[in-house]
């Protein structure tokens, strides 16, 4: 058994998305604040003719908390996608528009067949899935692999192309409906959404209503259009790009703002959420080396082990100054957490020749204490696991 749990996108994102945000608010507290007798009348019916405040209705309703959950992940995923390149409002538009869309569809597609009812913000997130395929399907979504084998859980993060996660996901869908349950009621629903989604990302990008930086699935797959023909199709692109240089780079000196202000007021934590949040949003930007140690040094601290040594690795992987002495912090971090033989691994790249006096003698009673740790551990049964 598998689930995938997403967490981000290095799509540009030039808009915040509020949208998104309230989006996800909304159906959160729907869910929370009536209960499935008090919203059946507004979930769609089908087969029971037509009922146009059901076509809005019955996408901010879900049937229990997973379904909940599953939609408000890979609406936090796509939504931000669709919003960074549109805007908010535009963004509420196209949102509420599909929703309509899809309740109606659904509705007059299925007058005259077996009642029943539907519910849910799939269609609306299978739509968004379907226009950043369009949109932006070389784009990677980052996430984590979670496996079931007997009773082991595997965990593995992952960095997949939108374009080959959001075909998995439809085919795996249909498949699993068709052998295990012959239900393709559900994924047909999907398919509503994801076709609307479709013609709205084809129409909007054939109108110049969004720009896509040449990275929609038309132009980067194709070999045969031109720059020239490109700009002059959208006459106005030169001007827009200016206007998002202008907005990316207002967008840097933020984060860099909130990350001194952060560390000047000895919050290390909101500073190290935003310098990972800065690195996935613009690769090219790494932590100043000053910046970067002090805010590693408040961390350890403050005793956030697990951020203290993703930030020393990452440190060492980017600076060569200090790298002696961070090397015997990251070593100190991993005994903090009962890890001595990680300690030992870090020790053993380390040589004394060109260490300091002082930095030699610390050495020396690190390995000390890590060495007795081990002991200690193989004492009472506890067995460390480090990755090769």
């Amino acid at each position: 058994m598998f689930f995938y749990l997403p967490y981000g996108t290095d799509a540009p994102i030039y808009h915040r998305p509020f949208t998104t945000m309230a989006m996800i608010a909304v159906n959160v507290a729907v869910f929370f604040m009536f209960s499935q007798e008090q919203i059946e009348p507004f979930t769609l019916a089908i087969g029971a003719g037509l009922n146009p405040i059901q076509w809005l209705t019955c996408n901010f309703l879900h049937a229990d908390i997973f379904h909940l959950i599953f939609n408000m992940l890979f609406l936090w995923i796509f939504g931000p996608v669709i919003e960074g390149k549109i805007g908010s409002l535009k963004m509420l538009a196209v949102y509420l528009g599909m929703a309509v869309l899809f309740g109606a569809m659904v509705q007059i597609l299925t007058l005259g067949l077996e009642p029943r009812y539907a519910l849910g913000a799939s269609g609306v997130v299978y739509g968004f899935a379907a226009m950043s395929f369009i949109w932006a399907p070389e784009n990677k979504v980052h996430g984590y692999l979670i496996f079931w084998v007997i009773i082991r859980l595997f965990i593995k993060e992952t960095e997949t192309k939108i374009m080959i996660l959001v075909g998995f996901f439809a085919v795996v869908e249909i498949l699993f409906s068709i052998f295990l349950f012959g239900n393709l009621a559900t994924p047909l629903l999907h398919i509503a959404g994801a076709v609307i989604g479709l013609a709205v990302a084809i129409t909007m990008l054939r109108k110049n209503l969004v720009d896509c930086e040449q990275g929609d699935i038309f132009t980067f797959y194709s070999q045969e259009k031109d720059q020239t023909e490109i700009e002059a199709a959208r006459p106005d692109a030169t001007q827009r790009r200016k206007e998002r240089e202008e907005t990316i780079q207002k967008r840097r000196k933020l984060l860099a703002e909130e990350i001194e202000l952060a560390l000047q007021n000895s919050t290390p934590l909101p500073a190290f959420i935003i310098a990972q949040r800065k690195e996935r949003e613009f690769s090219d930007w790494t932590l100043p080396q000053e910046s970067h140690l002090m805010m590693l040094q408040q961390l350890l601290s403050g005793k956030h082990w697990t951020e203290a040594i993703a930030s020393m690795q990452q440190y060492l992987e980017r600076h060569q100054e200090q790298a002696f002495f961070v090397n015997l912090m990251l070593a100190q971090a991993f005994l903090a957490q009962n890890k001595p033989k990680s300690a030992d691994k870090i020790l053993d790249c380390l040589s004394m020749q060109e260490s300091e006096p002082g930095q030699q003698l610390a050495l020396l009673k690190i390995r000390a204490k890590a060495d007795a740790m081990h002991q200690e551990n193989l004492e009472k049964g506890v067995y460390e696991i480090i990755p090769d």
